[in-house]
């Protein structure tokens, strides 16, 4: 539900640590599409052998601000 809201504007920013292939995998084309920006906690694009951990965000600004929280910067 978080990634629905996100595409449509009511939520700038999803972050989550334990996610499987099947629960990100379908995200990616609507985040995407809606045009936010959806990779894991280092910045790369989602995989099928990730880390289950993801980092969605509504603009490009504000997942680089994010990126910049996680790692403690």
């Amino acid at each position: 539900m978080a990634y629905g809201l996100l595409a449509n504007g009511y939520v700038d920013l999803v972050c989550e640590g334990t996610m499987k292939l099947y629960d990100y995998a379908p995200m990616v084309p609507i985040v995407e599409g809606a045009g936010g920006v959806i990779t894991d906690w280092q910045g790369s694009a989602l995989a099928t052998e990730g880390d289950g951990t993801v980092l969605a965000a509504g603009d490009v600004g504000l997942h680089a601000l994010a990126m910049r929280e996680l790692a403690g910067k």
